[in-house]
């Protein structure tokens, strides 16, 4: 297995530096503006279709409601990405996963009132469970960044 030393005279396998990489990239593009701003530009339009995605009439047959969780899930991990790249505040909690979480179950509100859908508390907690993992991916990735310096 490929492994160098890093700062600390510590020795770093393949998967940490990979890792390393990925923070020290991920901090990069932070502080590129056009990139910022690129990101949050996606983030806005994606936000804005879900909310008209949220509000349109969709039929999922019985066998598939368990799989609309699965794309809870996996759409507000990408939107936690979208926005820890955007944002740097922290604490992630509080300026990253409130608003989110807030959006989440204002889309099950819209949906309560839209004649075609109704409000899953199901697929609020599934929202809140994709924010979750990317909190728990990010705290890993952290942990490891740690380790290997």
């Amino acid at each position: 297995m490929l492994s160098t030393r890093s700062a600390s005279g510590v020795f770093m396998d393949g998967r940490y530096q990979v890792v390393h990489r990925l923070i020290v990239w991920v901090r990069y593009l932070r502080r590129i503006k056009p990139v910022k701003y690129s990101f949050f530009a996606v983030l806005l339009l994606l936000m804005l279709a879900g909310v008209k995605v949220a509000t349109m009439p969709l039929q999922f047959p019985e066998s598939l409601q368990l799989n609309d969780k699965v794309i809870h899930v996996v759409v507000f991990f990408g939107f936690a990405v979208l926005v820890d790249l955007v944002s740097s505040r922290e604490p992630f909690w509080f300026w990253k996963a409130m608003p989110l979480i807030i959006y989440g179950v204002g889309v099950e509100v819209l949906q309560y009132f839209s004649p075609d859908r109704s409000f899953s508390v199901l697929d609020a907690l599934a929202d809140v469970a994709g924010v979750l993992l990317y909190w728990l991916c990010k705290r890993c990735l952290q942990y490891f960044d740690e380790k290997s310096s």
